[in-house]
């Protein structure tokens, strides 16, 4: 419930964007990292520059607010959070791993 809550409250932004999120995962332009951000794979798309910039300023935000309700550290959480990502993930969708090699599901 506490983890629900506080989800909410970022939630609304994240939600707004999550269609082109998954489209620009879609099409290979971004991807998740193991550290929960995601990364762009598509240097040159400027959309795609403007979607992962948001979305990871969401995404610090919510990590730093669980890990001061959990006691955790934000590293911690972004590994839960990318955990979780990677296990919803679409076949086809890319990872970063920490060694920086691009991964596709």
């Amino acid at each position: 419930a506490l983890v629900s809550g506080l989800f909410a409250k970022f939630s609304d932004s994240m939600k707004s964007r999550l269609s082109d999120l998954v489209a620009a995962k879609d099409a290979g332009s971004i991807g998740e990292g193991v550290d929960g951000f995601v990364h762009l794979r598509d240097i040159d798309n400027t959309v795609a520059q403007k979607l992962v910039s948001a979305e990871n300023a969401d995404r610090e935000q919510l990590f730093s607010s669980l890990a001061n309700k959990t006691g955790g550290s934000v590293s911690e959480v972004a590994k839960k959070f990318s955990q979780g990502i990677a296990t919803k993930a679409k076949k086809g969708h890319w990872f970063k791993k920490a060694s920086g090699q691009w991964v596709q599901k």
